[in-house]
């Protein structure tokens, strides 16, 4: 019993680590769970009972989150406010009505087709220009020729 306990937490040490080097190597924000099961391993292996172990464990694990987000939060570059790609920038563009529904349109905005909706009475074909982006919807109105 004693050896399958001693490889279960060599086994769960082994894969804390590979774990751990695995986020090093991919974007996947996943140390927190090789912290985890590191710690669990170690725990296990110099004698403790496994619920008190899990629970410190779990500790480990949400120290390890806090931490490590506020690494990664302070490292990060905001891509999208750098190459202005945030839909907000949409508002006083021109798109294209292609589809007319029972409650919205479809329109056609830089390569990129949104639900909008509009106060005016659009056809398919009109061009609009949107007043407010609403989450994923477009406010628009028929934009002045």
């Amino acid at each position: 019993m004693r050896a399958m306990s001693t490889a279960l937490a060599v086994s769960l040490l082994i894969l804390g680590l590979l774990i751990i080097l695995l986020d090093m190597m991919v974007t996947a924000f996943i140390t927190p769970i090789g912290v985890t099961f590191a710690v669990l391993g170690l725990l296990l292996g110099f004698g403790m009972n496994f619920t008190e172990s899990f629970v410190i464990s779990l500790i480990a694990a949400v120290i390890s989150y806090i931490l490590i987000g506020r690494y990664i939060r302070r490292d990060v570059e905001d891509v999208g406010r750098k190459e202005r790609k945030y839909t907000f920038d949409l508002v006083g563009k021109r798109g294209k009505v292609v589809k007319v529904a029972e409650d919205h349109y479809l329109v056609e905005l830089e390569g990129d087709r949104w639900i909008a909706f509009s106060d005016d009475e659009l056809q398919a074909g009109d061009v609009v220009e949107v007043k407010a982006v609403d989450g994923v919807k477009l406010i628009v109105k028929k934009a002045e020729r």
